[in-house]
């Protein structure tokens, strides 16, 4: 990750922004509602469940076909490993390790929000967030391989965008995405790290 500081910074700070938020908080239900009384509109939620999909596996199959037609297979590979391992970890967490583990709807009142009655929320399977976990473990990866500044910037906001919407939707709560950061860098890290070594090793040893 010191090799991409223009993602790891800004990313860390989400995370302790985050925890510090949660700490001033006496607990998960009125920090969640401070934001959602200060940042909640009809529009607003439109375009937060717009960007809540980049953090679905579409973005992995779109890079994934990119590389295969260019016939980077390396690359490919990982992108697919990284999704793979992020799939199934996160199910692993979520329906055996912390299950029920409720979102907050499941706790909080309707009537203490400003949604609409209308809306279909999940009310289990909180922890961690997987969308979030998805968005940083691609975005991560997009940082790691392309490297410049500008696509460091762009990838981060991307992922911090895509948690800050799980939250916002009232899918998640603030711990559910620091977990599925911290988890997705952890990913895409490990997985790029063992695929570097792969490269560099010679043809004699592989």
């Amino acid at each position: 990750m010191r090799n991409i500081p223009f993602f790891t910074i800004p990313a860390v700070l989400f995370v302790l922004v985050c925890g510090i938020f949660l700490f001033i908080f006496s607990n998960n239900v009125e920090a969640q509602l401070a934001l959602h009384n200060a940042w909640y509109s009809s529009g607003g939620y439109k375009w937060m469940g717009f960007i809540s999909h980049w953090g679905e596996w579409p973005l992995f199959a779109v890079v994934i076909i990119f590389y295969c037609v260019k016939k980077s297979w390396s690359n490919a590979a990982e992108f697919l490993t990284a999704a793979l391992i992020s799939s199934v970890l996160v199910q692993v967490l979520k329906r055996i390790v912390f299950a029920p583990s409720p979102r907050p709807m499941r706790v909080i009142e309707w009537s203490q929000t400003q949604l609409s009655t209308d809306l279909e929320l999940p009310l289990q399977l909180a922890f961690p967030s997987g969308h979030t976990t998805t968005a940083f473990v691609f975005f991560t990866l997009i940082a790691l391989v392309w490297r410049r500044p500008v696509i460091q910037l762009f990838a981060v906001f991307c992922a911090i965008a895509v948690a800050i919407s799980r939250v916002y939707l009232m899918a998640h709560w603030i711990i559910d995405v620091m977990a599925g950061a911290v988890l997705g860098m952890g990913i895409a890290v490990f997985v790029h790290s063992i695929f570097s070594r792969v490269q560099k090793k010679p043809l004699t040893q592989r």
